[in-house]
């Protein structure tokens, strides 16, 4: 075939299947190097020839779409306009909105790590909370993104009540769960409410959403907040002062960072000068450029979080339906392999429930059975595994019906197996609860066996609602996840601290207890006072009253405004009923008796 024969064959080709230029090239001209080492010529306008070559790809060219003639360097110049043209743009294109959020970030994330992170009491954290909200809700309906749904509302008021709480209680006792609830809320309803969960809404895939919201989309867009500040001050003239603000702020924070080692290796001179600022800028001014060190990634994370959920950018990676296509393709269990585990766990449990009746059903009626030296040993044995068991039986029906081929709507024999599972998972969490009431009959309440015992009440209502799921289909996850969330912010509102306390005090003055444990009054913090005071002025025990003495007096004189965000109206009432009743530490203040109980 000739040179020139070959040529019109592959521009027909080009026309009819449109393949990118540069593969043609590529082609033409390894094939030209095949067939003969000399190129065939072939007359131009001008004096001079050009190569087939180049001939064919100013041919294809015409059939992209360029116009003719065009040099060697003007078809370059188009290539790589096409080739740029191909990649995918940058979604987040910031404009002032962007940027006025992206500097109220950074105040929210210095409020976050000068109020909240180092403490998480008082109503500097329900100040956070409240700010945090209002801004973000303010930004997503600002651009357009806020998805109003029942949903959005139902976690922006979860997520409000439980940072209110922080004003009104401590909450010693239930701190590290309120606050890692707090935070998976405030970061859950960013999702929601800009409509960036995998479903649309919660549903059984809880997890992924869940990596999405506080993994993914954060750290994919963790500069876009310098980003916004970068673009815009580049073409508008209003955002000049940015560089200048920047500027400020990469000072103060290598300030923060330079001005304690200067400190340390100060031999006087430096140490007046700082002695004499800190008069002039608070004591506090140099814990100021620490807080602000802290606050630029906190910050970050929060406005590529927010920002990101806003531009849909990085909120795509986990795709719906890949999700489903591994769902559909974990089902790999033959329905006989499912049935006979199940069934197997099922006799194990009613043989072990059956083989030991008396002892199983003798906490319901308040009898300690034979053999049993007292009630602690009897409510301890086998609680926290009877709770074990409860998990793993969830785990069992979980991975059961989601390994199975067929459906659990689809197999009668799988359906029954759910409900029988269930329902002696039901009886082995009525003996566990049963055997903590008999223990808090006995010794009273704590904070330890109060939770516990919240704990198998939420597990209860979710295996219901595995019974309830063989008839009804509904997302479990999203049922557990709303009543797990009611239940933390009732926790969370109802102060369980005071709650142990005065159920103790109650049941003291009541006879019905034969010790006040002094322990459980200390670890409550200012939640006892008001209950201890009842048991001072009630109680005829000198050695108690001593020790409820030098408990309250140490409350007198406890300074709540050394932080003041950290106050509480918990904490307020609590000094100001003290000071009212002027208890007074003894000196010297001797070691306090102890008296705590099992």
């Amino acid at each position: 075939m000739s040179a020139g024969g070959y040529i019109g064959i592959r521009t027909l080709e080009a026309v009819s299947v449109s393949r990118p230029i540069w593969s043609n090239l590529e082609e033409t001209k390894n094939m030209n190097n095949n067939e003969n080492t000399q190129q065939p010529m072939q007359h131009t306008q001008g004096n001079g020839y050009l190569p087939a070559q180049q001939m064919y790809a100013e041919q294809v060219v015409q059939t992209q779409g360029f116009e003719q003639p065009m040099s060697h360097q003007t078809q370059q110049s188009q290539w790589h306009e096409r080739i740029v043209a191909q990649k995918p743009e940058n979604k987040f294109k910031p404009n002032m909105t962007d940027l006025i959020f992206a500097l109220i970030s950074f105040v929210l994330g210095y409020i976050f790590v000068r109020w909240v992170f180092f403490s998480w009491q008082g109503w500097g954290v329900t100040a956070f909370t409240t700010a945090y909200l209002l801004t973000v809700t303010a930004y997503l309906i600002r651009k357009g993104a806020f998805v109003k749904s029942g949903a959005a509302i139902f976690w922006l008021a979860v997520t409000w009540l439980i940072g209110a709480s922080y004003s009104l209680w401590l909450n010693q006792g239930f701190g590290a769960v309120r606050s890692l609830f707090l935070f998976s809320c405030a970061v859950y309803y960013v999702v929601v409410a800009s409509g960036n969960t995998l479903m649309g809404r919660t549903s059984n895939f809880l997890l992924i959403d869940g990596i999405n919201a506080t993994i993914i989309i954060p750290f994919r867009n963790f500069i876009n907040q310098y980003v916004s500040f970068s673009a815009l001050s580049k073409g508008e003239k209003r955002v000049k002062i940015l560089p200048t603000l920047l500027g400020i702020i990469v000072a103060v924070i290598l300030a923060s960072i330079i001005i304690p080692l200067l400190e340390t290796a100060d031999a006087g001179g430096f140490g007046m000068v700082l002695g004499f600022l800190r008069p002039e800028f608070g004591s506090d001014f140099f814990d100021m450029l620490m807080y602000a060190f802290f606050a630029i990634p906190v910050a970050a994370y929060l406005y590529g979080l927010i920002s990101g959920a806003v531009h849909k950018k990085g909120t795509d990676i986990i795709k719906r339906e890949s999700v489903e296509k591994i769902v559909v393709a974990m089902r790999i269990l033959q329905s006989t392999t499912i049935n006979i585990v199940l069934g197997a766990i099922c006799v194990l449990y009613l043989v072990f429930i059956f083989s030991q009746l008396p002892y199983f059903f003798s906490a319901f009626t308040g009898v300690r059975p034979e053999g049993w030296l007292n009630y602690a040993q009897f409510a301890r044995q086998g609680f926290f595994e009877l709770v074990t068991i409860a998990g793993i039986n969830l785990a069992i029906l979980t991975i059961s019906n989601l390994f199975s081929k067929k459906h659990r709507m689809d197999s009668r024999l799988l359906k029954i197996f759910n409900i029988a599972l269930a329902l002696i998972t039901l009886v082995l969490i009525a003996t566990a609860f049963s055997k903590m009431a008999l223990y808090i009959g006995v010794y009273g309440l704590t904070m330890r066996r109060l939770l516990p015992c919240v704990f198998m009440v939420f597990m209860a209502i979710v295996f219901v609602a595995l019974i309830a799921l063989q008839k009804w289909d509904f997302s479990i996850v999203r049922m557990a996840l709303v009543v797990g969330a009611i239940m933390i912010a009732g926790l969370s509102l109802s102060n369980p601290d005071a709650m142990v306390v005065r159920y103790n005090a109650n049941r003291y003055l009541a006879g019905t207890l034969s010790e006040f444990d002094l322990e459980i009054l200390r670890r409550a913090g200012f939640a006892g006072v008001l209950p201890a005071i009842e048991v001072y002025e009630n109680t005829d025990d000198e050695r108690l009253k001593w020790n409820l003495q030098w408990f309250l007096a140490v409350h007198n004189t406890t300074r709540v405004g050394d932080r003041a965000h950290r106050v509480s109206f918990e904490a307020q009432r609590a000094v100001n009923a003290v000071n009212e009743r002027g208890f007074l530490p003894p000196a010297p203040m001797p070691t306090p008796v102890s008296n705590t109980s099992g």
